[in-house]
Parts: structure tokens; C-alpha cells; sequence
């Protein structure tokens, strides 16, 4: 039995009559006559008396008639009680979020999120990575990208400026502009991915060693003396220990977008954390920018 043929049925016998339920559910009336029909056929009985004032219920639609409405209060009761939590922003809303915005930006502003909506649990899922929103692991998505994919929806909000940074330490020892070659970059990624740091143009006599793939890695092995990285001036504009090498300037490199899958733009805690977080970024623009 179809659901969908079920609903027909309904609209029949609430209007008593094939062209009324028929325009009531947006589809031809020959479709409607149609699906009764197969309804009819599944079921073994006839449901309505073809009459020239209308549709009347046979005894076996009247049968069916009371079942249906059961099955349709209860759609109805389902559709409401979702409806309700969605408007008063209950539930559980799962966010993916780049290490570096997770652990040095983001997070008072997530705090305040939770503190407005004690019923919303929010679940925190730090990658870079896209398939964890494609495969509708995660509801929100922010991410640093120029053009998201087309079956996300969202607003970019903001760009994230890079700089070059050492500890203190490791300056008083090392002098990237009269001794490039006893100092060294940190490694991060393919090789070739180094040819697109803005600061690595001015210091092209200073070699590459070591590979880490993340920005909190990088910074901590900046804290350890272990050489220059280049990391969002949001990060190490921020700490304590180290600071930019000499000539080095902000530079923008990345877009920031705060991404939703399109059919999930309607639902409430997906609207109010984007809402607030799209927010957030605009408070934080001069820190994004090297400028805080």
C-alpha cells in the first residue's frame, strides 16, 4: 500500500469529489482517478460510489477512511512536535571547524552560542576536510575555500592574513636577512605548496625542513625553537614568545565561508549559529587581518 495513494484517498473523501482533491493536492485529476483506482486494485474493494453529485464512500471507505485518519493525525502530530523543537531551538547541531579557528578564535564565541541556547548540544568536529559535511556528518561547515561547492549554501565572511613567524629565542640566534641559509621554514604539506607563502618570496635562500600538516603543529614547533612558519596573524599575532620575522607583513590568503547543505538553510539552530558566528567574524576582522 502507498502512502501516497492514501493521501488521495483522504482528499477525495474530505471533498467529495475528484477535481477538488485533485486541485487541493496540485496534481491532475486523472492522476487522482488513477491512484484510486490502484488503491482499489491493491486493496480488493471498491472505496467510492461514482455518483453524479460527487464521491461517496462505499461501507469498505468508510472503513478505511477511519484508519487512514488515525495514520494522518499521528503524520500530523510528528510533523508538529518537530516543527516545535525546531522553532524553540532544541536538538543537537554538529559543527566542522579548522583546528586553528577551533582552538585560538572561536570558541568564547561557541560558548556564548551555548550559553543563548542551553537546549542546543553542540558537537565540534576540528578538519579541514569537506567530506564530513558531504556525507551529512555535520550540519555547519566553516571553511576556507573561494568557491564552495554548489550544493552549499552560506556567506563568506572574511579573509585570513598570514604572516611569517619565530620565537624569540630562535631570533636572537638566527638572522633570516644576513644568514638565510643557517635558518630553515617548517615544512607544511607538498613542497611546492612553499612557493605560494607570500613571506617565503623575500627569503628564497632559506631552506624547507620537516613537514607539519597543521597550523597548531606549526605553532608549536615554532615555540619549541624549531624554525619559521608561516600561520594566520590570528594565531600568531596572539602568543606570547614569538612574533614576526623581520619585513615580514600580513598577507591575505584564504577566504572564510560559513556553510550549510541548502535543505538544511531552514532549520532554526542551523540558521541562529550561522547567524552568529557570520557575526562573530565581523568582530574579529581586525584580529583575521594582522591589525588586532
Amino acid at each position: 500500500m502507498n502512502w501516497d495513494d492514501m493521501k488521495v484517498f483522504l482528499a477525495i473523501a474530505q471533498a467529495k469529489g475528484l477535481k477538488k482533491a485533485a486541485s487541493k493536492l496540485d496534481i491532475h485529476h486523472t492522476s487522482c482517478a488513477r491512484k484510486i483506482k490502484t488503491l482499489e486494485n491493491s486493496l480488493g474493494s471498491k472505496l467510492f460510489d461514482r455518483l453524479p453529485g460527487g464521491y461517496a464512500l462505499t461501507p469498505a471507505g468508510e472503513h478505511l477512511l477511519r484508519s487512514a485518519s488515525k495514520i494522518q493525525n499521528e503524520f500530523d502530530a510528528i510533523e508538529c512536535d518537530l516543527t516545535g523543537k525546531d522553532a524553540s531551538l532544541e536538538g543537537n547541531i554538529c559543527v566542522t571547524i579548522p583546528n586553528g579557528f577551533a582552538t585560538h578564535l572561536l570558541m568564547p564565541d561557541i560558548a556564548d552560542f551555548m550559553a543563548r541556547y542551553p537546549d542546543v548540544h553542540v558537537e565540534i568536529n576540528m578538519t579541514y576536510a569537506f567530506r564530513d559535511l558531504a556525507r551529512r556528518e555535520a550540519d555547519v561547515a566553516i571553511r576556507l575555500v573561494d568557491n564552495p561547492p554548489e550544493s552549499l549554501a552560506g556567506k563568506r565572511v572574511g579573509c585570513v592574513y598570514w604572516s611569517a613567524y619565530a620565537s624569540t629565542q630562535y631570533l636572537e640566534t638566527h638572522d633570516p636577512l644576513n644568514k638565510p641559509d643557517a635558518c630553515h621554514w617548517l615544512g607544511w604539506g607538498d613542497a611546492a605548496n612553499h612557493l605560494q607563502w607570500s613571506e617565503k618570496k623575500k627569503y628564497p635562500d632559506i631552506p624547507v625542513r620537516g613537514n607539519m600538516y597543521s597550523d597548531v603543529l606549526q605553532l608549536s614547533a615554532i615555540k619549541a625553537h624549531l624554525g619559521i612558519a608561516s600561520l594566520p596573524c590570528f594565531i600568531g599575532d596572539r602568543q606570547t614568545g614569538i612574533k614576526r620575522i623581520p619585513r615580514a607583513k600580513p598577507a591575505p590568503l584564504e577566504q572564510i565561508w560559513v556553510l550549510a547543505y541548502k535543505d538544511m538553510m531552514a532549520n532554526a539552530r542551523v540558521r541562529a549559529f550561522m547567524d552568529l558566528i557570520s557575526a562573530s567574524f565581523d568582530q574579529h576582522k581586525n584580529i583575521l587581518e594582522g591589525r588586532g
